[in-house]
């Protein structure tokens, strides 16, 4: 028995018991990706796949960006796809493993890039600053490649669609396709909402990322600074101080400073046919609308004309389902991966185009739980429906008496509340990049509850009733204040007496004209206010109503409104308003939806 286990005996099991798990991973991870490809709807792996890690690039001013590489195990060459993140290039917690090997398994070469002075790269990272000349300097180094083809696509989402995006204009020779998912071709509008900034999502991103590793960032953290004034402050209570975060607060307006890495003024110069996918509760919903439809219009004799749209239902980590509305199975996210696939096999690889060329739109009819098709974006035939405000002048939360009605009163009357900057209303359903289970369509309870929300209600639809297109409110306003917001939000009342959040919109008076002219609001003085909502595909099934919020916050998804008329951002005092809706024949106060 002592000879069975000497010293030798046990580091000969040792030896045998790691070939044992090395035989068993080299065994299960083909057969894991045959099982993948199945669930995906794709083909079975083309080959194996070889993991090449750390390879250094040079960029054109000598700094080095490393990147893991996943090439077949079949000889080559091959098409590439390009991925560039600040995230760290292995991130297992955004699945960037499982996502390259997905593509590789198809036979792609899968590069997973840390973008400038992030993790294992050298230099400094500034967010969006080097991302144009070190996205075109990586494809230049890909294409001299013996393993690439010359054909090469980016992909990425959120930051990383970006990265997509500012190398597009640039048309760097080889780069064919773009997949690009939850993002933005405007990285003002990224942050800032027409000059108010999104707060919590400001903070808490930079927080998060600053440095070359970032750290770990809790909510609890940025829930305590973010209800302190004032906000130019708000870096200094962190572990670190953020000079992008003050950077980002003396530019509130659209300038040239967010214009040097944004390309919405330079999409006639794109040529490369783009997939955009959105959801209906992700931030860049708006953007990616946007985009899409001036991108497919810019340069109308390039492969950009043959883009491709897709809106599911989902929130910013589109792995997230909400706890109380369903979802069809055939709504995840995952789905996606077929017809991303499909379409870099098209433009990488020269396969037949597998979409409807009729039909280059396709998104999820929330409520009915189903996938349409369409020609465009808003889909043809969508009709306005204006839904008049009501009331007998108590709209004040869910208990009030407020209505909406496709029939205007003849009477003129009045609703008001008091906004208080030090009691906001909660972001209670959102688009939030970092919302801490409050995204998507929450129950509202807790804000019906209040009495500085003005609640209007249809009657339950006597049929369905389908609406696809941009929504939005206007509304007659006064106020006490030199200077406030107003928010709209529109929610679906189900039968069940539960009211859940779908879309919303906001303004600062002070930017009613322009985002580049800021005025004071006259005391008394009634203001017609558009509030732009953004856009929706949404059913209220038979029994449902129709419901719109009114108030003055939404937080912390955007910045409060002090009212005093001062710097919101670098002032600590603050002072309650006084708010007033008109509504009526003369000041008709009304919700538009597209009706379908």
């Amino acid at each position: 028995m002592a000879d069975l286990w000497s010293y030798e005996s046990i580091i000969a099991l040792i030896v045998i018991a790691l070939c044992l798990t090395a035989a068993v991973y080299l065994l299960w991870e083909p057969v894991k990706m045959r099982l993948l490809c199945r669930i995906l709807h794709l083909p079975p792996p083309e080959s194996g796949i070889r993991l090449l890690k750390n390879v250094t690039v040079a960029m054109s001013d000598g700094v080095m960006l490393v990147c893991d590489i996943y090439r077949p195990t079949d000889s080559g060459p091959f098409p590439v796809i390009l991925m560039r993140t600040p995230y760290e290039k292995g991130n297992d917690d955004y699945s960037f493993p499982l996502i390259a090997k997905i593509f590789c398994s198809q036979g792609y070469v899968f590069i997973s890039q840390d973008v400038r002075g992030k993790y294992g790269s050298e230099g400094e990272f500034s967010p969006f600053v080097n991302e144009t000349k070190d996205g075109t300097d990586t494809i230049a180094w890909i294409m001299k490649q013996d393993w690439c083809d010359g054909n090469v696509g980016m992909w990425g989402f959120s930051y990383l669609g970006t990265c997509c995006w500012v190398v597009a204009p640039e048309s760097p020779p080889g780069l064919k396709a773009l997949v690009t998912i939850f993002c933005s071709q405007n990285a003002y509008t990224t942050w800032i909402d027409k000059g108010v900034p999104y707060l919590k999502d400001i903070l808490f991103w930079l927080s998060k990322h600053h440095g070359r590793r970032g750290r770990e960032v809790t909510h609890e953290e940025i829930d305590k600074i973010i209800l302190q004034l004032p906000v130019l402050e708000f870096d200094k209570r962190l572990k670190d101080g953020i000079d992008t975060f003050k950077t980002w607060m003396a530019h509130l307006h659209t300038d040239d400073y967010w214009g040097s890495f944004s390309v919405s003024g330079r999409r006639s110069e794109i040529s490369v046919p783009a997939l955009f996918i959105g959801g209906w509760y992700d931030r860049f919903l708006r953007d990616t609308i946007r985009d899409y439809n001036k991108t497919i219009r810019a340069n109308p004799r390039s492969l950009t004309t043959k883009s491709r749209l897709i809106i599911g239902w989902w929130s910013h980590d589109p792995t997230i389902e909400p706890p109380d509305v369903h979802f069809s199975k055939e709504g995840r996210f995952y789905h996606q991966f077929e017809p991303m696939v499909k379409w870099f096999n098209c433009w990488l690889k020269g396969e037949e185009f597998a979409f409807d060329p009729d039909n280059p739109v396709a998104y999820y009819m929330m409520g009915k739980n189903e996938w349409r098709n369409a020609a465009s974006w808003p889909p043809p035939g969508v009709s306005n429906v204006k839904f008049y405000l009501d009331s007998k002048g108590h709209a004040n939360s869910g208990e009030g008496d407020g209505t909406l009605s496709t029939s205007i009163s003849v009477k003129e009357v009045t609703d008001s509340y008091v906004y208080d900057p030090l009691d906001p209303v909660p972001s209670i359903g959102n688009n939030m990049l970092y919302p801490n289970d409050t995204e998507g369509p929450r129950d509202q309870k807790l804000i019906l509850e209040r009495h500085d929300v003005l609640v209007y209600t249809t009657k339950p639809m006597e049929g369905d009733y389908e609406i696809a297109g941009p929504v939005s409110a206007v509304i007659y306003v006064q106020s006490s204040a030199v200077d406030t917001d107003f928010c709209a939000r529109l929610c679906d009342l189900h039968p069940n007496g539960k009211s859940y959040f779908l879309i919303n919109g906001f303004q600062r008076m002070r930017f009613l004209d322009s985002v580049k002219i800021t005025h004071g609001v006259e005391k008394d003085k009634i203001y017609r206010v558009e509030l732009d909502m953004g856009h929706i595909a949404h059913c209220f099934l038979r029994g449902h109503r129709i419901q719109l919020q009114i108030t003055s916050s939404d937080f912390p998804n955007h910045e409060r409104n002090l009212n005093t008329g001062g710097s919101n951002e670098g002032d600590a005092e603050e002072t309650t308003a006084v708010q007033t809706i008109h509504h009526g024949r003369t000041y008709d106060s009304h919700l538009l939806l597209p009706h379908l």
